[in-house]
C-alpha cells in the first residue's frame, strides 16, 4: 500500500486533516488505535442533500469500482459512499462559497460521517461498561432489535468522526478526521488481538481484486497469488500482522465470497448493462475511444438489425496507422471466454508495409434473442471502421 503520511496534516486536538482521496482510508487503516480492528459505518449526513441541490458533486478515486450504483423510481442515480469519495462544487456552489466567504450565508457542513469499532473478538467494552459483553440489566437488551443489529454500536466506544464544510472544498486538506473513545480501560490488559471474522480489506485492495476479476476474468487463486505478490520479501512480523488485519489479504474462502457476490451484481445488470453503459457513456466516449455504440431495442422484429448489441472500440492513433500504413490484408478472430457471459469479443487487425499485424478495432455485437452469425457481425464492424476512415 502507498505511504500517504507526507498527506497527513496533523492538528493540536489530535484530530488531522487529509485531502480526498486514498489518504483518508490510508490514516484510519494505519492509526495505532484502529490497526487490529474492522470499522462499520452509519450514514453519511448532508451530502446527498447538496448533491441534489446542485451544490456539490461526488466523483470516485481513480481506480475505484467497490462500490454499488442503482437509479431511483424518479431517474435519480445513486451509489453507495466511500470514505475516499471526492467533493466538488458546481457553478451553483462556487457562488454559495463568495457569499459564505463574505459573511452573508453560514458556512455549512456538506460530510459528516462516524464510523466505530465493529467489537470483533469480545474483546472491547461496550456503552454499558462490559468487556466482552454487557452488564446485567443492559438497556440494549430492552430494544427489539438489541445487540442483532448489525449496526449496533453499543458493542464498543471507539468513534471515528468525519466531517467537511463548504468553506473547506478548495483547500489541499479538506477532510477533518477525529478519533474519540478507546477499545478497553488503559487498566485492563488485553492478551489476544480480537479474531476478525468478516472480509477487512482496504477499498484500494478490493479495487484491485475486483479489476482482476473484471479486466482479466481471474479466478480466485490468480487473484490471491496476485496479492501476496505484493508482499514479497517481507519479514515474519509484517506477514503476522498483515494475516492478523486482513486488510492486504485475506483467507481463500473470504476471497471467493467476494468475488462470487461481484459476479452475481454483475449478472443482476446484465439486462440493460448498466454497468458497461455508464463506462462507455462517462469515460470512454468523452476520450474518444468509441467508434460505433448500439444498445437493442427490442421493440423491433427479431431479425431487425435494431435488436443488436454492439459497441466498437478503437484509438485514433491505431486507425492513422491502418490508414497510412497498412496493406489490403485484414484478419478478424473473436474470443468468447474474456467476459463472464461468453459474449464474442471480435480482434480486428491489418498487416502493415513491414509485414506485421497492427491493431484496428475491437469489436463485441449480439442479440438477446437470436445468435447471428459471424459473417454479420464482421461486416457491421467493418462497415463502422470504413465509415471512420472515410471521416478522418
Amino acid at each position: 500500500m502507498q505511504d500517504y503520511s507526507t498527506y497527513i496534516q496533523y492538528n493540536e486536538d489530535n484530530s488531522v486533516k487529509v485531502p480526498f482521496g486514498r489518504a483518508a482510508e490510508w490514516y484510519i487503516a494505519n492509526h495505532p488505535l484502529l490497526k487490529n480492528r474492522r470499522l462499520k459505518c452509519q450514514s453519511r449526513q448532508y451530502t446527498p442533500g447538496l448533491v441534489k441541490k446542485g451544490i456539490i458533486n461526488v466523483e470516485r478515486v481513480e481506480g475505484a469500482v467497490d462500490f454499488v450504483e442503482w437509479t431511483t423510481k424518479v431517474g435519480k442515480t445513486k451509489s453507495t459512499n466511500r470514505v475516499d469519495d471526492i467533493l466538488t462544487l458546481t457553478s451553483e456552489g462556487h457562488e454559495l462559497l463568495m457569499q459564505i466567504n463574505a459573511k452573508e450565508k453560514r458556512d455549512r457542513l456538506c460530510w459528516s460521517w462516524v464510523m466505530f469499532c465493529a467489537g470483533d473478538g469480545n474483546s472491547c467494552q461496550r456503552v454499558c461498561g462490559g468487556i466482552g459483553k454487557c452488564k446485567e440489566g443492559c438497556k440494549n437488551f430492552e430494544f427489539s432489535n438489541g445487540l442483532k443489529n448489525y449496526q449496533d454500536m453499543h458493542l464498543c466506544q471507539v468513534r471515528v468522526k468525519s466531517e467537511v464544510h463548504l468553506s473547506s472544498l478548495t483547500t489541499s486538506h479538506p477532510l477533518l478526521i477525529e478519533i474519540h473513545g478507546t477499545h478497553a480501560p488503559l487498566n485492563i490488559i488485553v492478551n489476544s488481538t480480537p479474531k476478525i471474522e468478516r472480509l477487512n480489506l482496504l477499498k484500494s485492495v478490493r479495487d484491485n481484486v475486483l479489476l482482476s476479476r473484471r479486466a482479466d476474468h481471474r479466478s480466485a487463486k490468480g487473484i490471491k497469488s496476485k496479492l501476496l505478490a505484493s508482499m514479497n520479501g517481507a519479514n515474519e512480523g509484517t506477514l503476522s500482522q498483515a494475516l492478523t488485519n486482513q486488510r492486504t489479504i485475506c483467507t481463500d474462502n473470504k476471497l471467493k465470497q467476494l468475488v462470487a457476490r461481484d459476479d452475481r451484481r454483475l449478472k443482476d445488470h446484465v439486462s440493460s448493462w448498466t454497468i458497461l453503459h455508464n463506462l462507455i457513456v462517462k469515460n470512454l466516449k468523452p476520450k474518444g475511444y468509441i467508434l460505433y455504440y448500439q444498445q437493442p431495442n427490442l421493440s423491433f422484429p427479431e431479425d431487425s438489425p435494431q435488436r443488436f448489441y454492439q459497441l466498437t472500440l478503437s484509438d485514433e492513433f491505431w486507425l492513422k496507422n491502418t490508414r497510412d500504413y497498412s496493406q489490403n490484408c485484414i484478419g478478424i478472430d473473436g474470443k468468447y471466454d474474456l467476459n463472464i457471459d461468453h459474449v464474442p469479443v471480435l480482434s480486428i487487425v491489418a498487416k502493415n508495409n513491414a509485414g506485421f499485424a497492427t491493431p484496428i478495432a475491437f469489436g463485441k455485437k449480439f442479440t438477446f434473442l437470436n445468435n447471428f452469425s459471424k459473417v454479420e457481425i464482421i461486416y457491421h464492424i467493418l462497415y463502422t471502421i470504413y465509415i471512420y476512415h472515410i471521416l478522418i
